[in-house]
């Protein structure tokens, strides 16, 4: 059995963990963790897929208001969790009793569960992995990826973005529906996290920049904030911010 950890209150191995902000890097969102793996009869509808290791559940609510999450957005969270090796699939209560939720094997884990083998089975064969056996509903481009796979393809991935990098990303969110302001200020966010240099700096960063906005500053003023307790960003990048905010 691999070493089990406690990571965002819920046990995962390191594996799954490294599968999760790979995803979360992809999309360009923190997730919120419902549910871990290692978890025997912790949810009885769980049906025994988060008794072993691999398993893990990502709200689709925004912690702070419990709204759902928009469409495009749920989607882009099952798409970047399929991009690096997950099983997963968008849960909603129409199809049992549980709230809106993304559920998630790792494919390849060593300590999955019998159950969680199936479900991974059933996503290879195009189902929805529950009782139903209804078809999957989500992309299937990805349905032979592993983690290591991606990973070998993706070397750098931990490296923080360019300033070049992170400019045509909010672009590119302009040009979505679903890019109001408080998503390209997460974007933000997201790009400040992965440029820390340590996980205390990664915490006060996150809350100078919630403070600053929560005061109704700019982003420019709470990218600011923020780079004030972490390593300084580029200055073509504060103009950037500038630009967008």
């Amino acid at each position: 059995m691999q070493t089990i950890l406690k990571y965002r209150g819920v046990r995962l191995n390191q594996r799954t963990i490294d599968m999760i902000e790979a995803a979360e890097w992809l999309c360009g969102l923190t997730f919120v963790l419902t549910q871990g793996s290692y978890n025997p009869g912790g949810v009885q509808g769980s049906a025994g897929t988060h008794d072993g290791g691999g398993a893990v559940d990502i709200s689709l609510k925004d912690a702070r208001t419990g709204a759902l999450f928009p469409k495009v957005r749920r989607e882009r969270i099952r798409s970047a969790t399929r991009q690096v090796g997950f099983a997963s699939w968008i849960r909603d209560p129409s199809q049992a009793d549980w709230p809106w939720h993304l559920h998630a094997i790792a494919i390849g884990d060593p300590d999955l569960s019998g159950a969680a083998r199936d479900q991974i089975a059933d996503y290879k064969n195009g189902r929805n992995g529950l009782a139903s056996n209804g078809p999957d509903d989500g992309p299937r481009k990805w349905v032979t990826m592993t983690w290591e796979k991606w990973e070998k393809a993706h070397p750098t991935w931990r490296e923080p973005f360019t300033p070049a990098q992170y400019e045509n990303l909010l672009r590119e969110m302009k040009t979505q529906d679903m890019a109001t302001r408080q998503e390209i200020r997460g974007q933000s966010l997201w790009m400040l996290r992965y440029a820390a240099q340590t996980v205390d700096e990664r915490v006060a960063a996150r809350r100078a920049f919630d403070d600053a906005i929560a005061a109704g500053q700019s982003l420019e003023q709470a990218m600011a904030a923020a780079t004030a307790v972490m390593a300084p960003l580029a200055a073509h990048l504060a103009e950037v911010a500038r630009k967008n905010g």
